[in-house]
């Protein structure tokens, strides 16, 4: 598929009298939303590896098929992290496929980060101030769904939309069970929570558990989405 749908192409494109048996490695890089993808070919590609030795290797040496046999990993260079990406390389006579088509990495780092803060706000305040708590909460459970929709490139402003997706996820079990209740309990209390309409179904004995649930909620989110630590994101933008 690699080939045939983005290599092939570029190729045909380039027209410089380039087989796919000239193609030595390639890294098709793919931005979230739709825009164009980059390929990178031969030399414009820049991998790193963990590789198997196949004979003694002393630093500052040169890594080539006469050293080893095989490949344990490998991941393109360069790529955004916000962009899902294919690697293709050969080594010796053996070609080998990588691929991350987790999006929005780098944004995704950001949004979680911003709901464990709203947890530990939530942690510290809600014995006395449970209203807010509770709305902080419901906005941290909101954005572990944002994180892993952005991952799959997908980006919606309806509430309606993210619960839908939670909801499907979970029966395909994609997501633990619960995490679909969790949400659905913390909306419920949005008009109460927020502005003050009606009285709050939630106790501050509930919180505890409601927490422990959005924690697991983040963790899950980090996971699903191949979180990057917001520095290092940064540094490779």
């Amino acid at each position: 598929m690699m080939f045939t749908t983005w290599v092939d192409a570029e190729l045909t494109r380039r027209g410089n009298g380039l087989g796919r048996a000239d193609v030595r490695q390639a890294v098709i890089e793919l931005p979230p939303f739709g825009a164009a993808p980059v390929v990178r070919l031969n030399d414009e590609a820049t991998l790193q590896a963990r590789a198997i030795a196949s004979a003694p290797i002393s630093k500052g040496d040169p890594v080539t098929s006469e050293n080893i046999s095989g490949l344990e990993s490998f991941r393109p260079v360069g790529v955004h992290s916000d962009s899902g990406w294919l690697a293709y390389v050969v080594v010796g006579t053996s070609g080998y496929i990588a691929f991350d088509f987790r999006y929005n990495k780098q944004r995704n780092a950001e949004i979680l980060g911003l709901a464990d803060d709203y947890v530990e706000t939530v942690e510290a305040t809600y014995e006395r101030a449970l209203r807010p708590a509770v709305d902080n909460l419901l906005s941290a459970a909101e954005l572990t769904v944002q994180a892993q929709m952005l991952g799959e490139s997908q980006q919606t402003t309806f509430h309606n939309v993210r619960d839908k997706w939670l909801r499907d996820n979970e029966r395909l079990g994609n997501a633990p069970a619960g995490f679909s209740a969790t949400l659905q309990r913390l909306r419920r209390e949005r008009a109460a929570a927020r502005y003050g309409d009606g009285a709050l179904s939630i106790s501050s004995a509930d919180m505890p558990n409601l927490i422990a649930s959005v924690r697991a909620m983040i963790e899950h989110a980090a996971g699903r989405t191949g979180l990057v630590a917001v520095d290092e994101a940064m540094d490779e933008s």
